[in-house]
């Protein structure tokens, strides 16, 4: 006589139907979460380089350019044309930006005319590192970096600019008074001038 208490084998599930339901849920997902981007994106706003306005409310919102985008652009344009560049026109243009508040354009246009020599950048990236003359209102850089104005100011002094001379003594004075106090940043600048 059979036992009525015997279990069931176990059933066994294909493992391609498993399979199956997972990509079909996954396409379902795409296709439904694609769709509601696009709905979207459509109604978001584009930010373009001159600030628009919306005038169906009471406040005025004016649309920002990430930041750094427009020295981008600049400076691929002055490469597309050629060399040499016009880095007068690239100095007066960050000064330009730096007038605006858009440090990080300001910022971009001073490298790129400093690393192709120009002495008021170079001179300019010194400064926005230098301690001494150091304002967080005017640098893209949360601190003074007393290396990198070094750095720039070695650059300015090698090009034969007088004031860049100046600085480094003012830098090493600096780093000397820093260094007597503990600062980490103050002894690595006195290493470059031993």
């Amino acid at each position: 006589m059979p036992d009525q208490h015997e279990p069931e084998p176990p059933v066994r599930r294909n493992p391609l139907l498993l399979i199956a339901l997972v990509v079909v849920g996954l396409i379902g997902y795409v296709v439904t979460s694609t769709d509601r981007n696009a709905h979207t994106s459509a109604s978001m706003p584009v930010a373009t380089d001159t600030p628009s306005t919306v005038t169906s409310g009471s406040i005025e919102r004016a649309l920002q350019v990430p930041p750094g985008t427009r020295a981008r652009e600049y400076i691929a344009d002055l490469r597309a044309a050629g060399r040499p560049y016009p880095l007068d026109e690239v100095f007066e243009k960050a000064q330009e930006f730096m007038r605006e508040g858009n440090l990080a354009d300001a910022h971009l246009l001073y490298f790129f005319s400093a690393r192709e020599d120009y002495l008021p950048s170079i001179m300019r990236m010194g400064e926005m590192s230098d301690p001494i003359h150091f304002s967080a209102e005017n640098a893209l850089l949360d601190h003074a970096d007393a290396v990198q104005a070094y750095k720039w100011y070695s650059k300015a002094a090698s090009l034969g600019q007088p004031t860049a001379e100046e600085h480094i003594r003012e830098l090493q004075q600096w780093a000397s008074t820093e260094a007597a106090s503990g600062n980490p940043e103050a002894r690595q600048l006195l290493l470059n001038f031993e």
